[in-house]
This record gives structure tokens, C-alpha cells and sequence, in this order.
């Protein structure tokens, strides 16, 4: 199953801020896919609040989708049976580890799980050209040795 991982900047509180506030790109997550079955977006967040699972269709979808060109840096992920046993805690970064099954206890951060979903040759999809004025340039990330 595909899953979009979305990363955005935040106006994060408290002491999560000091975990994040380095990378501001990179202070939340959240995971999105379309079900072509049902002809919907699903949205799955875990936010300091709440949980957010919303099924997403015309003018909703639209508003998800423009906000993941312009505000996101988007990777797309093929999430694996990976069952995970440990307790964790729940927040943003954890919750998306357990749906794409992502076992590493040290990845905390959502930059750290970025870096982690481009180490394993997952792919950044909506990013613009530099110089464009729609979407979020990404620095091309440099070649493995």
C-alpha cells in the first residue's frame, strides 16, 4: 500500500519546539493516500490535540491536495508488514512510523524520519524547480557513497 508522508513547518509548543525548531520545514507529519475504490483521500494525522482521520473528496480533496503542493515536502512510501511490538509514545512521528512500518527506535524527529524514507530510496513527489514560485523546492539530495 502507497502512502504519501507530508512534512510541514509548525507552530510547535512547548518542549517538542526545541526538538524541532533547527529544521522549521520539518516540525510535523502526516500521512495521506487515495483509495481509488472509494474515490476518496484519506488523511491520517496525529496532532497535539487530537487524532485527525478524514476521508477527503471535491472540494476537500482539492484544498488537501493544494496544500501538499504548496506547503509540504512530500515523500511517497510503500508501506511494509512490519509489525511493531515496543511501546512508544504517541505523537506525530510515531503514529506515521506505525502505518509505513518503520522499526527504528531512534528516528524521533520528523526530520530524522525524513532523512530515513530518502535513505531507503523513497521518492519526493510535488516539489517545484528552483526559481518557481508554486511549491516547496527541495535541495536535491546528494548521491550516495
Amino acid at each position: 500500500m502507497n502512502w504519501i508522508i507530508c512534512f510541514k513547518k509548525a507552530n510547535n509548543i512547548g518542549t517538542w519546539r526545541l526538538f524541532t525548531a533547527h529544521r522549521p520545514d520539518f516540525g510535523h507529519v502526516f500521512a495521506v493516500r487515495y483509495d481509488p475504490e472509494l474515490d476518496l483521500w484519506i488523511r491520517f494525522e496525529c496532532a497535539s490535540q487530537r487524532f485527525n482521520f478524514e476521508l477527503l473528496s471535491e472540494s476537500a480533496a482539492d484544498h488537501l491536495i493544494y496544500d501538499m503542493v504548496e506547503n509540504c515536502i512530500c515523500v511517497e512510501v510503500h508501506a511494509v508488514d512490519a509489525s511493531i511490538y515496543a511501546p512508544r509514545w504517541l505523537y506525530c512521528v510515531s503514529f506515521v512510523k506505525h502505518i509505513i512500518g518503520v522499526r527504528k527506535p531512534w528516528v524521533l524527529t520528523p526530520y530524522q524520519l525524513y532523512c530515513e524514507l530518502i535513505k531507503k530510496e523513497h521518492r519526493i513527489i510535488f516539489t517545484k524547480e528552483q526559481g518557481e514560485d508554486d511549491g516547496i523546492y527541495v535541495s536535491p539530495q546528494p548521491a550516495a557513497t
